[in-house]
Formats: structure tokens, sequence, C-alpha cells
């Protein structure tokens, strides 16, 4: 997983950097394919902002946080987007359990289709 952080109108302090490495990095228990995460934080006055772009297999998920705290707003952008993960996981879990039951009376078919040939070439023998 590639992670990126910008930051604007702000320097952005080693601390702040590890801090958003770590909870970035927690993103991964609850999906494993990520490929790109930028994390990108902005001051403006006494507002700050955090923005969270996740790309996954397919998609990009958006998260965005504005508070007083630089710390809190980044850990309310983590949560937010922990939870658009799980909701996309459980998507693409309930996608791929109707295309098995859709996949499965057709292989249904296909075996009692050849059952009987079966029948009839072991009461030939």
């Amino acid at each position: 997983m590639q992670s990126r952080t910008t930051a604007r109108h702000f320097d952005l302090t080693e601390e702040l950097k590890s801090f958003t490495a770590k909870e970035i990095d927690k993103l991964e228990k609850y999906f494993n394919n990520i490929i790109d995460t930028h994390l990108i934080l902005d001051a403006e006055k006494s507002r700050m902002t955090a923005e969270l772009k996740v790309k996954v297999h397919g998609t990009v998920l958006t998260s965005k946080v504005r508070s007083f705290d630089m710390y809190e707003s980044v850990e309310k952008v983590i949560n937010k987007m922990e939870q658009q993960l799980k909701r996309y996981k459980e998507r693409l879990k309930d996608k791929k359990a109707k295309t098995v039951q859709k996949a499965s009376p057709r292989i249904r078919r296909l075996e009692t289709s050849t059952m009987p040939e079966e029948m009839e070439e072991e009461e030939m023998l």
C-alpha cells in the first residue's frame, strides 16, 4: 500500500507525520486490498481539515472531516474511512454471493443432464 500525506497552509511536523502513518496503517485491518491512500491536511485559521482518499480495486473512497484540532481531525477521518471500508467489503461479499447463487442452478442443470447418460452407460455394461 502506498501512502501519501500532504499539508496545505502549514508545515507538517514529524510527530504528526508519524501519527498519520500509524493511523493509516490501521486501515489494512479492515480491508487488505488497499492500493493507495492520500491524506490531505489543511489549516484555515482555526479550522483544521483532514481529507482521506483510499483507492481500492475499482473505486476511490473519500472522507472529509473538519475540527479545531488536527489530531482530532485525523482520528475522525480514519474512523469514517473504517466504516466506509467495512461497508465496501460487505458489498463485495454480497455481490460475490449473488453471482454464486446465479451460477449454481446452471451447475445443477448440467449435473442432472449428464447423470441419465451415465446411468444408461452403466446399465449397458
